[in-house]
């Protein structure tokens, strides 16, 4: 595999993205929102002090980080991406190009990312300062490790989209399933930890591959230990590499039908 031509997709998209500075600002405003909305939902909660092991600071700082995982990731876009793509037949020219439809996909959704996650990780950053000051007990020296996790939720959010995209090959309407997983993505760790949840769902959340999208991230950048670390991070993995071998199953099925009906 020509991982060049790759690298020029993602630098095209990062490129991109620098050029539409609107959306970037209607992002800025709807991100803002969101964690003050929020914020003041917890305030309430946290009349009594600390939450299942979490201050108010962290709480607030746990939900810039989810928030931003779900900013930068761009769940939302990759499926209308695929959703078009498979709907309207322009995947059939795509696959006919000198490049593998998915590692495509994954170069544009790397380019766009990286912007997203450079410019919303400083209003992050910001709005937690602003809201609730510096997150106690944090440091740099575990960034690399924070980074990761984040990186590797990205990638298990973009094959999941890819997923229940490519599955408007065999079912006429998909959306369905695309709200289904981002409301558990959103219950399962978005908006409130899994820690919150009722002790007999908590292993069940914990068990699946919803929570480890922004939960793992976001608990890691809170609460960082080599030994939550190693906890996380090798499920993380696991689902991701999991994921990712049933969207390729799925492609190659997707190809395979494409090509019986002729392109």
């Amino acid at each position: 595999m020509n991982i060049r031509k790759y690298v020029v997709i993602a630098r095209v998209s990062l490129a991109n993205a620098l050029n539409y500075r609107a959306s970037v600002i209607t992002g800025f405003i709807a991100y803002t929102l969101y964690i003050y909305i929020f914020m003041g939902l917890w305030r309430a909660i946290y009349q009594e002090g600390s939450v299942h092991g979490y201050t108010y600071t962290q709480i607030v700082w746990y939900l810039t980080m989810t928030e931003l995982v779900g900013f930068f990731a761009g769940g939302s876009s990759i499926f209308r991406i695929m959703n078009d793509d498979v709907k309207s037949g322009a995947i059939a020219y795509l696959v006919g190009r000198p490049v593998h439809y998915v590692t495509y996909q994954l170069s544009n959704a790397v380019g766009q990312a990286a912007f997203n996650f450079g410019a919303f990780g400083i209003l992050a950053a910001v709005l937690g300062f602003a809201f609730v000051g510096p997150l106690h007990g944090f440091s740099f020296i575990n960034f690399p490790a924070i980074i990761l996790s984040v990186a590797l939720g990205f990638l298990l959010q973009f094959f999941f989209m890819m997923l229940i995209g490519l599955s408007a090959f065999f079912i006429e309407d998909n959306f369905a399933m695309y709200l289904i997983f981002s409301k558990l993505t959103f219950m399962l760790g978005t908006f409130l930890p899994v820690e919150f949840l009722p002790s007999w769902l908590e292993p069940i959340a914990k068990a699946l591959p919803f929570s480890y999208i922004s939960w793992a991230p976001a608990k890691l950048f809170v609460n960082f230990s080599p030994g939550l670390f190693a906890e996380l991070v090798p499920r993380q993995v696991m689902w991701t590499v999991l994921i990712a071998f049933f969207t390729l199953l799925c492609y190659h099925a997707a190809e395979r039908k494409l090509q019986i009906n002729g392109g």
